[in-house]
């Protein structure tokens, strides 16, 4: 163990990292409900659907009992405020699986054929920028053991990068989306065009917030 690490005990993050599989099993089964909802299945989204509400009512319980945690901690490797910011932005990741699944069982509405390729592209882009964000999450302890510094920092900041990137993507297809939904507006109701900026306005949300959380992450390595 490092200096630091003597120095302060076990890392924290271990704490985050605990809250973030969480998150992952609300974001695997939302993604369940997306496989549904492009099916059609549209008897699965209401089951799917309060699954995903307990996954994250769970997430909440996790999160209360870091917070709980880390306010009983004397000394810590990183600021708390830090932490805290850390495991506020992955809350926000889980509040937005569920309330993309609650969209997905307010009206049925079937995928057009004219944007159903975008549609898939923009979910795929926004679990892979997540998955990235996830990947940084599970290498905080080593990133401790080695002060904050090192290859493990520098890997940290190349996948911190990659997220950035993916989350660039999922931005330029969604503006590619919305173009085709525009499009087609006069081909839907009002409910159904208006559950569709709905749908892609919360999904989106994944991504940006994963970027934002690898961005707290690397704010938290600049002032090691």
């Amino acid at each position: 163990m490092s200096t630091i690490g003597k120095l302060f005990g076990r890392s924290p993050f271990h704490l985050v990292q605990r809250h973030m599989n969480q998150v992952s099993k609300c974001i695997a089964r939302m993604n369940d409900a997306l496989d549904a909802f492009a099916e059609g299945a549209f008897d699965q989204l209401g089951p799917l659907s309060k699954e995903v509400s307990q996954l994250e009512h769970q997430a909440d319980q996790i999160k209360d009992d870091v917070r709980n945690h880390l306010f009983r901690r004397v000394f810590m490797p990183v600021d708390r405020s830090h932490v805290l910011e850390v495991l506020s932005l992955q809350d926000e990741i889980a509040d937005t699986a569920e309330d993309v699944c609650i969209l997905l069982t307010m009206k049925q509405i079937s995928i057009r054929a004219e944007f159903a390729d975008s549609f898939r592209k923009f979910r795929d882009l926004n679990f892979e920028t997540f998955q990235l964000a996830v990947s940084i999450i599970d290498q905080l302890d080593e990133l401790v053991e080695t002060g904050f510094g090192g290859a493990e920092a520098e890997k940290i900041r190349t996948i911190a990068h990659a997220v950035a990137f993916h989350e660039h993507k999922a931005d330029v297809v969604q503006a590619e989306l919305l173009h085709k939904i525009y499009a087609m507006d006069d081909r839907m109701s009002i409910g159904e065009f208006h559950l569709w900026m709905q749908i892609t306005r919360t999904l989106s949300a994944v991504s940006n917030t994963s970027e934002d959380l690898a961005d707290r992450i690397l704010m938290t390595l600049s002032l090691k």
